[in-house]
């Protein structure tokens, strides 16, 4: 019988790090359907025309599109009848930002069941984690919704190369909850590879950096804030979160709620209700929703 204890987070941080610096271990590429569509929109000779074809070439790509004709994002007395015009009332960022977020899921492939089974778990949270970035951009004038609703979605962007990774380490447990334990400790460091890699802003390097880090102190409030409050939000936080209320983060983003009760419990039933819809625009459904405790 093999008695070899499987490898440790340190020795799998190190062992995936090193195969990082020889060019070794394999990062996911930007999806393709993000860089073609961003390398259409980079050129001005693309017409709308032309971009709801290509568009419409990728029948999920376009009906995830189509959900956004009546969101929030696109206020406007008019009413969105087609692709084309969802995609003229987008701009250039916003479609960038949501076919990429719409791509992600689909970068990660295992054979491995256990593996899909905890990448199932942690696409459920980042949907829901977006939907809270959403509804937390709408309130103020801190970041762009869109680019809220993508950082939500990056936040755990790390986890699709170490599970990929994991495929080369046999003897780890396979158990759900070491899967989901090794994912969060090791989540931010590779994410912040990632994201680099694919060139994002600072900023949306920097939430993936500052994903766990509750006690961060900042002078004023940012995007990793506002992710790390929509992570507080969500029905099962991190374990190793404080509650919403308490966090720094949240002291930043909301200072005019102050200490009244009932402020905090209009504003957190408020956001729930506007995470609800957020979820049914991302294709997810809202968790069930029993009365759990912020402070």
């Amino acid at each position: 019988m093999n008695s070899t204890p499987p490898p440790s987070a340190d020795s799998l941080r190190f062992a995936l790090y090193t195969r990082f610096l020889k060019g070794e271990a394999k990062i996911p590429q930007m999806p393709e359907n993000a860089l073609r569509i961003r390398r259409l929109l980079d050129d001005p000779r693309t017409s709308l025309e032309h971009l709801s074809r290509v568009i419409n070439g990728d029948p999920p790509l376009a009906a995830y599109l189509m959900q956004f004709a009546d969101s929030p994002l696109l206020k406007s007395a008019r009413a969105c009848n087609s692709l084309r015009d969802v995609l003229g009332r987008l701009g250039t960022l916003r479609l960038n930002n949501l076919i990429l977020g719409f791509s992600v899921r689909n970068l990660f492939i295992s054979k491995e069941l256990p593996l899909q089974k905890v990448f199932r778990a942690r696409w459920k949270a980042s949907l829901e984690r977006a939907a809270y970035c959403a509804c937390l951009a709408a309130r103020g004038n801190l970041v762009n919704v869109d680019d809220a609703l993508l950082a939500g979605l990056l936040q755990d962007i790390g986890s699709l190369p170490l599970l990929a990774e994991l495929e080369r380490w046999p003897e780890f447990p396979r158990d759900e909850p070491a899967l989901q334990a090794l994912c969060n400790e090791l989540s931010g460091p590779v994410g912040v590879v990632i994201l680099t890699a694919w060139k994002q802003t600072p900023a949306m390097v920097e939430v993936a950096r500052q994903r766990t880090d509750w006690a961060r102190q900042h002078p004023v409030a940012d995007l990793a804030d506002l992710v790390q409050v929509a992570s507080l939000l969500q029905w099962q936080p991190p374990a190793s979160a404080p509650p919403v209320l308490q966090s720094p983060a949240f002291q930043r983003l909301f200072p005019e709620v102050g200490e009244s009760a009932d402020a905090r419990a209009a504003l957190l039933g408020q956001l729930a209700d506007d995470a609800t819809l957020w979820l049914k625009l991302l294709g997810a459904k809202a968790p069930a929703r029993a009365a759990r405790p912020a402070s």
